[in-house]
């Protein structure tokens, strides 16, 4: 498989013009190109031929056809079957499958050196699946012939990503070790999903200390042609949000206790509209919400206009984040105090006795 993929990639990615990746001098810093990544394409049709309703959707039909018609006759197979039975069993479902698929190398082996397996980063996942899976996985992948079927659509992923591009000029990746105050060890690596339904930032974290931030992003649009098309002023804030969530999401995760009692008491009040949004979970809703606030600071940071800012926080609003606001000024005041609170992590107590407040003004309302 390595050597196909390698080929593939001379061949998709050859006709960029652009570096290979944006690196910050002096820093650890990486955002690599954006490519197709065997690992998503691959996971991402086993859990289409699954029926997952959120890998299912035909927006570009022109690739979902080919899906269609090249692995037909393996609906039944072993692994399909297993990946319908953990769906409800575990709760594998939007962005777990996407965990795994960045958790293996290019050989569908579990990757090697990681300080935490995808087991341990994801709790739907269990050892047991995982290494039930894995097996199952690369068996699919050669009997599908799977590397046939990515070889032979190098033409939808060179026009995909040729649309992609003014997107990635755009990030600045050196903000986000800049905000949350950590340490420069990022790569941070741009995939299209073309299969998928949404958009997921999962990541890996090293023994050596190395991080690799994801962000993959599915079709939103389809121009006359029938192939993606990726507007700026909307694809550019969905790429921040999900490099966003691997940084935010370990905050929260590190502070679940003392979140708790807030954020159940807000879920209750909004999770009509959190469940709208497949948010099923208070800790999702944790996670969403400084990822979207971390998001304005980033427009804030980076020259967007104020009528854009605006437009984001109303998105925010209407979204149900009826505290984001507030939120966002906690963050503008951490900002501005960085000398005494050096990292996000160190300001994460202030923002948990925000959460308390605005949960008891929930209670005095009622």
């Amino acid at each position: 498989m390595n050597r196909i993929f390698i080929i593939i990639s001379l061949v998709v990615f050859s006709f960029q013009a652009c570096t290979q990746v944006q690196e910050v001098a002096q820093e650890r810093v990486i955002l690599e190109k954006p490519e197709v990544d065997k690992r998503v394409e691959l996971i991402s049709i086993v859990f289409r031929l699954a029926e997952y309703w959120e890998y299912s959707q035909t927006l570009f039909q022109l690739y979902t056809d080919r899906i269609a018609e090249h692995f037909a006759e393996h609906r039944n197979h072993e692994l399909i079957e297993f990946a319908k039975s953990i769906r409800y069993e575990r709760r594998i479902a939007f962005d777990a499958p996407m965990h795994l698929a960045v958790h293996l190398d290019d050989n569908l082996n579990l990757l090697t050196g990681v300080s935490e397996n995808v087991w341990q980063r994801d709790e739907r996942w269990t050892e047991e699946i995982v290494k039930k899976f894995v097996p199952l996985l690369q068996q699919f992948a050669k009997e599908s012939n799977f590397d046939e079927f990515f070889a032979n659509n190098v033409d939808l992923y060179v026009k995909t990503i040729e649309r992609l591009l003014p997107i990635y000029e755009q990030v600045n990746v050196k903000w986000f070790s800049s905000f949350f105050g950590q340490e420069p060890s990022e790569t941070f690596l741009l995939r299209v999903g073309l299969g998928i339904w949404g958009n997921y930032g999962p990541s890996v974290n090293f023994i050596n200390g190395d991080r690799r931030a994801y962000a993959i992003i599915g079709p939103h649009r389809t121009d006359d042609a029938g192939m993606p098309i990726f507007c700026i002023d909307r694809v550019l804030n969905i790429v921040i949000h999900e490099f966003a969530h691997s940084f935010a999401n370990q905050l929260i995760d590190k502070n679940i206790d003392a979140l708790r009692e807030s954020g159940e008491k807000i879920f209750v009040v909004v999770e009509d509209a959190m469940r709208r949004q497949m948010y099923g979970h208070w800790i999702t809703m944790m996670y969403e919400a400084l990822v979207r606030a971390s998001v304005v600071m980033y427009m804030k940071d980076n020259g967007f206009e104020q009528e854009q800012i605006e437009a984001e926080i109303n998105r925010q609003l209407e979204l149900g984040y009826f505290w984001i606001e507030e939120l966002i000024a906690k963050l503008v005041y951490y900002s501005e105090n960085r000398t005494r609170y050096p990292t996000l992590e160190s300001f994460m107590p202030r923002i948990i006795e925000g959460y308390r407040v605005w949960a008891a003004n929930i209670e005095v309302q009622k």
